[in-house]
């Protein structure tokens, strides 16, 4: 095999027609290798995945046990050890980081964008079976995301979606997201939980709470605004507000959670009370295409009086290979403190940025939690303009990084919905704090050297 694939070649339907690919040897750690045996810093771990490093062998030695004894069932028709444990840890830390939440019950499913499909799909069947019907309604915020399947992208508050695919998209409600840098407020530690509340709520007046089923949102945002987070007292305020009228909020960690951010939910430590937590990426870490629905089995038992049961399933759901390798997942985060870690580790990242990074003549922001940190890129810092979006600024700014062996993640657009751009950076949370200072180091050298 080359070590290099560019289309036409191949067979494989790559996403992008125009860019040379390199082929992967392996992986350790937060390194990978290709063929040619050139090393990558994962300063990104992939897409926000990999959270136990790459090359895990404890990780893949308990997957390869587990599919010795049985690697998939109907989950319609079996449990598994594997399943039912795994579900026994995840409702155990939410009882030790969100007791409000009360005893939890897991779905497992193979993507952050099948949990979200089945997590409104819960919550509509969760108002029919009350008798309302009309609450049809998903209020999302905007920049946001929660995922490429169709539902999931109809409530992902990023405009050039609809502009391709805006015909096979569903009418989904939109409110501002908390968005520090570019709020516009004096004080957004001190107003903004009072502004982005204010206009939730007249939304929600506008529309008619009855009508409105759920609020779906990222406690800490991914990449669409940077590793935004929410000013003081936002989620008390917003849980106040959608208790006033009846409406459930649907916390998506998929990108934020598996202590990515410094806890094991994100909601922990955005004050989040959430009513369904839907969990993805570093779940399985790259190991198993994993995520979960967690709800109130409070709401299990309103569909257990009604129904009788909960109306979704997936040709995946619950299977024993991937929810083993979420088990061993968090028995290495368990064994090795990965979340503690994680908080640890993030503080001396985002210090080491802000330090070295802010200072450059185009970087604009430096922010996040934990190992999420977003850098946004500027054309004028005094104005915070962006750069025009035929520069592409971002995507070349990857480009120059990716050579010089350090992959991080683009994202564009958050500026005003067509122009911004920011990139963001979260290791596997196995990194160290050499390996913190190297990345950072090398990063800033990098960036010098961009010509944007």
């Amino acid at each position: 095999m080359t070590t290099v694939v560019r289309y036409p070649e191949g067979s494989v339907l790559l996403r992008s027609l125009g860019r040379e690919l390199p082929v992967i040897s392996h992986g350790e750690g937060i390194y990978l290798f290709d063929r040619d045996g050139k090393r990558y810093v994962d300063a990104s771990a992939g897409a926000l995945v990999v959270s136990v490093g790459h090359g895990n062998r404890e990780v893949a030695d308990a997957i390869h046990a587990q599919l010795f004894r049985v690697g998939y069932v109907n989950g319609t028709q079996f449990t598994s050890e594997p399943t039912e444990a795994l579900a026994a840890r995840l409702a155990a830390r939410v009882a030790s980081e969100l007791p409000g939440f009360g005893a939890a019950r897991s779905a497992f499913l193979c993507s952050g964008s099948e949990a979200v499909e089945a997590a409104v799909k819960f919550t509509r069947q969760l108002w029919m079976e009350r008798g309302e019907p009309a609450r049809a309604k998903v209020v999302a915020r905007v920049p946001g995301y929660h995922g490429n399947t169709l539902y999931a992208l109809s409530a992902s508050g990023r405009p050039h979606y609809r502009t391709l695919y805006g015909p096979l998209l569903s009418a989904v409600l939109a409110t501002p997201a908390p968005y520090p840098y570019r709020s516009g407020l004096d004080d957004y530690a001190k107003d903004g939980a009072e502004h982005y509340a204010g206009l939730l709520e007249t939304l929600i007046e506008k529309e008619g709470p009855g009508t409105i089923a759920a609020f779906i949102v990222e406690p800490i945002i991914g990449s669409s605004a940077g590793a935004a987070v929410p000013p003081p007292g936002y989620f008390e305020r917003v849980r106040k507000l959608c208790d006033r009228h009846g409406i459930l909020i649907i916390a998506d960690e998929v990108l934020c959670g598996a202590g990515r951010c410094g806890a094991f939910f994100a909601s922990h430590l955005a004050s989040l009370d959430p009513d369904l937590i839907v969990l993805g990426k570093g779940l399985g870490g790259g190991y198993a295409p994993l995520s979960a629905l967690l709800v109130k089995q409070t709401h299990l038992e309103e569909m257990r009086r009604g129904t009788g049961y909960f109306q979704h399933a997936q040709t995946y759901l619950q299977a024993p290979f991937i929810t083993a390798a979420g088990l061993a997942v968090l028995d290495y985060f368990e064994r090795h403190d990965l979340v503690r870690r994680s908080a640890r580790m993030g503080a001396r990242l985002l210090d080491r940025l802000s330090a070295q990074l802010l200072p450059l003549d185009h970087v604009g922001c430096v922010q996040g939690l934990g190992l999420l940190c977003g850098v946004e890129m500027v054309a004028d810092k005094s104005t915070r303009a962006p750069f025009a979006r035929e520069r592409k600024v971002a995507e070349r700014l990857t480009a120059h990084l990716f050579e010089r062996g350090l992959i991080v993640w683009p994202n564009v657009g958050q500026a005003d919905g067509t122009s911004g751009d920011l990139f963001m950076i979260g290791p596997p949370l196995v990194i160290g704090e050499e390996q913190v200072d190297d990345l950072v180091d090398a990063l800033a050298q990098a960036i010098k050297e961009f010509r944007p």
